[in-house]
């Protein structure tokens, strides 16, 4: 399960930010300026992208910042999850 979970962490907001430029392509590409910046986002800063794109039509406002640094962290946490994860475990339990 825990697989799954990371698959869809991983796939989500990539296939979300495929369809959003498929279906407004000038709107992607002028809320970033550039595609060199939506492809940088789209390969590592997904969830930021995402919700960068979301929330700044509206203006960057304080709770749209906040959105965007939960963002920051969840992708963060995604790339830094499989590092945790491959870490050797091991014990500090020692027995006399």
């Amino acid at each position: 399960m825990g697989c799954l979970t990371g698959v869809f962490g991983i796939v989500l907001p990539r296939f979300a930010l495929l369809v959003g430029w498929y279906n407004d392509p000038n709107y992607w590409n002028n809320l970033l300026s550039s595609q060199l910046w939506l492809a940088v986002g789209w390969l590592f800063l997904p969830w930021t992208t995402l919700i960068y794109g979301f929330t700044a039509p509206n203006g960057m406002t304080f709770i749209n910042w906040i959105f965007v640094g939960c963002a920051v962290l969840l992708d963060l946490g995604t790339w830094g999850i499989g590092a945790f994860a491959a870490r050797k475990q091991t014990s500090n339990y020692r027995g006399t």
